[in-house]
């Protein structure tokens, strides 16, 4: 017999996606060093860095802008993981509501209850609402930082191409250029995992979305 596959609780997604970010944002943070290192060496450089100053702004936008997005996320996917607890405690409700109206012993009692698992239901479904209106968020976000390092890989061959006409500050630029483009693979590599992190907590609102409803077996309407 094949067992339901088990999905982990929403706030351990939520702590693992929050854990990717962090790294995402102290690559971001060493990336945004990087930039200030080559404002260094390009104002020691004068003329035959002349062209690598434009570009350090954009390295350095391109790390603020990743941190901005990143902390955003971070909190969208921490008002996900609080949802979906108040979430379950509200399933949990309506299950000890259903059962208590099994014992009631009046109409006039169990009409009381059918109300509390009403309202109940209302709540929850609002809840699905937000979580969905969220999880568009959090992909746009993600969507934001991916369209800025994406074009991380033009920055790099520009730089190198500057760095080449930098005489003897050649070999420091190009250092710059590399920390660049690995900090840029390393970025894009935790859009990857929030990404399926991301999915995976549509996953599990849909789950509990789709328990099923404690009024079929009570004959509420």
């Amino acid at each position: 017999m094949t067992r339901p596959e088990q999905h982990p609780p929403a706030f351990v997604v939520a702590a693992t996606l929050a854990g990717h970010l962090f790294r995402m944002m102290r690559t971001a943070k060493l990336m945004s060093l990087s930039a200030s290192n080559a404002k260094g060496v390009a104002a020691r450089a004068g003329d035959k860095a002349l062209g690598f100053r434009p570009i350090t702004d954009f390295i350095a936008e391109m790390a603020n802008d990743t941190i901005h997005y990143a902390t955003k996320i971070n909190h969208l996917a921490l008002t996900v993981s609080r949802t979906a607890v108040n979430d379950l405690r509200a399933l949990d409700a309506t299950q000890r509501f259903a059962e208590a109206r099994d014992q009631m012993a009046s109409a006039e009692q169990a009409a009381f209850i059918d109300h509390l698992i009403h309202q109940t239901d209302k709540e929850r479904a609002a809840m699905h609402t937000e979580t969905a209106e969220i999880m568009t968020q959090l992909n746009t976000q993600l969507d934001e930082i991916h369209q800025r390092v994406r074009g991380s890989t033009i920055i790099v061959s520009n730089s190198r191409t500057e760095a080449s006409r930098a005489g003897e500050f050649q070999k420091y630029l190009d250092s710059i250029a590399n920390s660049v483009e690995l900090a840029a693979r390393d970025i894009q590599l935790e859009i990857s995992k929030c990404r399926k992190l991301i999915e995976s907590l549509a996953t599990l609102d849909d789950c509990n979305k789709n328990i099923p409803d404690y009024r079929l077996r009570t004959g509420i309407s």
